[in-house]
C-alpha cells in the first residue's frame, strides 16, 4: 500500500530492527511460509486459528458500492457530467459511459472497477484539496477511459 496510512508501529522500533538484523538469513524464511519468526514468536500469544491463516489483503470499495441504486449523493454528484467538466481531469463522456457500463453489467472487470474507483477518488480529492477549480493541465481528453 504504497500512499495509505497504515500503522506497524512496534516494528518501528530501533530494538525490533537491530534484532531482526541479527537473525541468521537461513532462519529468516522456511519455505514459502511467511512471516515464519513473527508467527512462531506469537505462539504463545495468539490463538492457532489467527496465527495460521492466509494473508487478508485491504480491499478498497469497489465500483458497485458507489453505483448501487441508494448510493451515497456525494458519489452521483462527483461522477455527474457536470461535475466532472467542473473538475476538467476526465472526459465527462467517458466517465458516464464507464458509469453506465459498470451499472448495467453483472460482473464488472478489476479494470474497469479500477477505472471507475480511481475517478471517483480523484474527483473527491480534487473537490477536497483544491476546491474543484480547473488548472493549467492538459485538455481533459487527454485523460480520457473507455
Amino acid at each position: 500500500m504504497a500512499h495509505a496510512v497504515e500503522g506497524r508501529f512496534p516494528f518501528l522500533d530501533h530494538r525490533v530492527v537491530e534484532l531482526a538484523a541479527r537473525i541468521p538469513q537461513k532462519l529468516k524464511l522456511k519455505g514459502l511460509r511467511e512471516k515464519h519468526i513473527l508467527r512462531e514468536s506469537a505462539r504463545p500469544l495468539v490463538p492457532a486459528s489467527i496465527r495460521e491463516r492466509a494473508k487478508q489483503p485491504y480491499r478498497a470499495p469497489d465500483a458497485t458500492c458507489f453505483l448501487a441504486p441508494n448510493g451515497p449523493e456525494e458519489i452521483a454528484h462527483a461522477l455527474s457530467p457536470g461535475d466532472i467538466a467542473r473538475i476538467g481531469c476526465f472526459a465527462p463522456q467517458a466517465v458516464e459511459k464507464l458509469a453506465e457500463k459498470c451499472r448495467n453489467q453483472n460482473f464488472i472487470s478489476f479494470r474497469d472497477d479500477a477505472a471507475l474507483v480511481g475517478i471517483v477518488s480523484t474527483q473527491l480529492w480534487c473537490r477536497a484539496f483544491i476546491g474543484g477549480r480547473q488548472h493549467d493541465r492538459a485538455p481533459a481528453e487527454a485523460y480520457a477511459v473507455a
